[in-house]
């Protein structure tokens, strides 16, 4: 027998559910009751707004990508967040479609917080990340955090296209290091240069 009462967290976890098996434009307020098995009045009755669902199922995978990000691949913490990055583009092709390619929020390098605030406020000032971009110059920390992502989006968009996942953990990380090592390098010794 199903219960006839569905907390907002059963709730979330059946949408987050169906991004993952089969994207964003599968989940309605219909779909989700199907996938708990009840009717749509408890869905009705905790989600307000498909716009507030959208957000709370973005916390839900930016979390779930952060998790990618912060594991110990290498000794390198900035480059196990590139490859985090590429391998949930992998592993995860639904939520990285759902957050960056499908209805993506866009990123002004122009206006707003610098990247580099940006970064910060994401893994947190006292984090090992943060450690290790601050050996850098603020300018060439801003310019590392550009060209990376530029790079690392590039790649994991290029991997998540591939529906063969032919990409394997030992590429990417070449690829990576390879593109890396030359953002670093930049970083540390001509960073100053950013804004030229």
């Amino acid at each position: 027998m199903q219960p006839s009462v569905y907390s907002r967290k059963e709730i979330l976890e059946a949408a987050f559910a169906l991004i993952r098996e089969r994207g964003w434009s599968a989940v309605s307020t219909r779909a989700i009751a199907k996938k708990m098995g009840s009717s749509t009045m408890p869905i009705y009755s905790h989600i307000k707004s498909v716009e507030k669902l959208e957000r709370e199922l973005r916390t839900m995978a930016s979390e779930l990508q952060k998790e990618y990000q912060q594991k110990s691949y290498t000794e390198h913490v900035l480059l196990n967040l590139a490859f985090g990055y590429v391998v949930f583009a992998r592993d995860e092709k639904h939520l990285f479609r759902f957050l960056y390619l499908e209805s993506p929020r866009t990123m002004n390098i122009n206006h707003g917080p610098s990247l580099r605030e940006s970064f910060f406020r994401q893994f947190g000032a006292d984090s090992a990340e943060a450690e290790a971009l601050n050996e850098l110059k603020a300018s060439g920390q801003e310019a590392l955090i550009q060209y990376t992502w530029i790079f690392t989006h590039g790649l994991a968009t290029q991997v998540n296209a591939d529906s063969e996942s032919s990409f394997s953990d030992e590429q990417i990380m070449r690829l990576l290091r390879n593109a890396g090592e030359a953002f670093y390098l930049w970083g540390i010794h001509k960073g100053e240069g950013f804004n030229d």
